[in-house]
């Protein structure tokens, strides 16, 4: 079987095919990056988290530059715990596709949760210029807010829900803004959502800019 025909295996969802194949290019040519990429995502797939790691390990040192590699192991490293492990592929993801807004949030976020709010916030600033979709533009405005919130800089806050509301044309900032507002003057002129609720909707606006662009990619 070629590596084509294994490639044709996996889009036709015969996993056992596809991964026979794979393994006999890899022993045809153990060089195959792509292949040992592709190999790694069925283990991963399968739950078999420590072979994937390592085939994606292999890839690596075949081709270092190699992105979907790099993006698997930034994923298997966040999902272990190893945040700072993930945080440095997500980088050099971000580093070698500098245009690429998936890529870009996806760093956003890990230094978010890391807690490295600088960075955090120089990664979604990037995404207003790397997102060349107007419509897009609130998502980054709402990563921006999300790290004022953890800051508690609710001035600056303020003027990122007002910038946010301006491009928002599906009103998901008001909550967000009437929150800040209220933290603001102490009082708004609307029901304020509690903390936990604009958190829920500001996570809720990255799950679905990131699932924007996966549908795209």
């Amino acid at each position: 079987m070629t590596l084509e025909e294994a490639r044709a295996s996996l889009e036709a969802g015969d996993l056992e095919r596809a991964r026979e194949g794979l393994q006999r290019a890899i022993e045809a040519d153990p060089n195959d990056s792509s292949a040992l990429v592709d190999l790694g995502y069925l283990a991963l797939g399968a739950g078999n988290t420590d072979d994937a790691a390592e085939l994606f390990r292999q890839a690596l040192e075949r081709e270092p530059g190699n992105i979907d590699a790099l993006r698997a192991i930034s994923t298997i490293h966040g999902r272990s715990g190893r945040s700072e492990d993930a945080f440095d592929a997500a980088s050099a993801v971000a580093e070698a596709q500098p245009d690429d807004p998936l890529a870009v949030l996806e760093l956003a976020e890990l230094a978010l949760d890391m807690g490295r709010l600088d960075e955090a916030s120089a990664a979604f600033q990037r995404l207003r210029s790397v997102d060349d979709d107007p419509s897009h533009e609130v998502y980054a405005f709402h990563g921006l807010i999300e790290v004022e919130l953890r800051r508690e800089d609710w001035r600056r806050a303020l003027d990122l829900a007002v910038d946010a509301t301006r491009v928002d044309r599906a009103g998901r900032t008001t909550d967000i803004l009437a929150y800040v507002v209220a933290q603001v003057f102490g009082q708004a002129d609307r029901q304020v959502p509690e903390r936990a609720q604009v958190e829920s909707a500001l996570a809720r606006s990255r799950d679905e800019h990131r699932r924007l662009h996966l549908e795209a990619w």
